[in-house]
């Protein structure tokens, strides 16, 4: 399998696990303790664990085009290696998100220590949890001998950005991708946790030391509120496309509400989701965001156009 991410990837899992990549099949992934760091994805190079690169449009496979070497180095370091985020994110879980650890009554805190040779790292890229307020993120730049040989990349919910004016400006090259779903109090609902106006307020600080890409997930809960995002955006704009779960992939939703999304992105992937039947699934999709706004306390219902068709096809079947 042609990808730099054999050559050169780290990816580090909030429980120890590790991948050549943040996308790889978890079937794959080995722990951290167990892999041979001169030689780690030696039995993987077949391309068993890619399966999240074949699709239409821009793949993480096109991003480490430019880490293809002969021999292996952690050149392309990706952490996320603890769980702790201060949001409740609708389409996150609890392997990612401590906030929803604790409100499922589990360990609410996972986070593996590491230590890798950063001596070849050209490119770090925090993930999480919420990387900003992740101490191993910082104990990492200040590890770095040679700031201005490397880059850093983020996605960031920023909803907090001390000490980034500190940091970031000693780096080549810091880019954040940062997270948000909709514009205004939809925001909130679907990154709970969220407040709008202090949100935004931290997008333009950290947009004066970092270049700014505003990364929305696209999901059933905000199909249709895109063009929403993209008039109130003045960032770049790049759109991650939800597939698991796969209740809140666009697929499930039924023809019939596939048709009155008013729309669309120019995306191949979302359009290529766009054309698949899972709607079987939708009753499900309907009794998760039901209970979301339940225990939350949120509206992300009334924000969604699935009320008629909800009593036209399972009231009356008695679902």
């Amino acid at each position: 399998m042609e990808c730099g991410a054999f050559d050169s990837g780290l990816t580090i899992h909030p429980d120890g696990k590790v991948s050549p990549c943040c996308v790889f099949d978890v079937k794959y992934y080995k722990d951290l303790h167990d892999i041979d760091l001169n030689n780690p994805w030696s039995d993987l190079r077949d391309g068993k664990g890619c399966s999240a690169c074949d699709h239409a449009g821009h793949t993480y496979r096109d991003t480490f085009n430019n880490f293809k070497h002969k021999i292996y180095k952690v050149r392309h370091l990706d952490v996320r290696n603890n769980n702790l985020c201060n949001l409740e994110c609708t389409i996150c879980c609890s392997y990612y998100s401590s906030k929803w650890a604790e409100r499922l009554g589990e360990n609410k805190f996972v986070s593996t220590e590491f230590e890798v040779d950063l001596e070849d790292v050209e490119l770090i890229y925090f993930a999480g949890g919420e990387p900003l307020i992740n101490p191993t993120h910082w104990h990492i730049l200040d590890k770095i001998k040679d700031p201005k040989s490397v880059s850093l990349r983020y996605n960031s919910n920023l909803s907090s950005v001390k000490k980034i004016d500190e940091y970031w400006p000693r780096f080549k090259n810091v880019e954040v991708n940062a997270s948000m779903d909709a514009v205004g109090k939809l925001g909130e609902y679907l990154r709970y946790g969220t407040k709008w106006e202090k949100w935004e307020e931290n997008l333009y600080f950290a947009s004066k030391f970092a270049n700014i890409n505003v990364n929305p997930t696209v999901s059933v809960l905000n199909i249709f509120h895109l063009k929403e995002i993209e008039e109130w955006c003045k960032f770049p704009l790049y759109y991650n496309i939800l597939t698991d779960p796969q209740h809140l992939c666009v697929s499930v939703l039924p023809n019939e509400l596939k048709k009155s999304i008013k729309y669309v992105p120019n995306n191949p992937h979302l359009k290529q989701l766009l054309k698949v039947d899972s709607s079987w699934l939708f009753p499900h999709t309907i009794s998760f965001i039901l209970l979301q706004d339940k225990i939350k306390n949120t509206n992300i219902w009334d924000s969604l156009p699935f009320t008629s068709y909800a009593i036209q096809e399972y009231m009356k079947e008695g679902l």
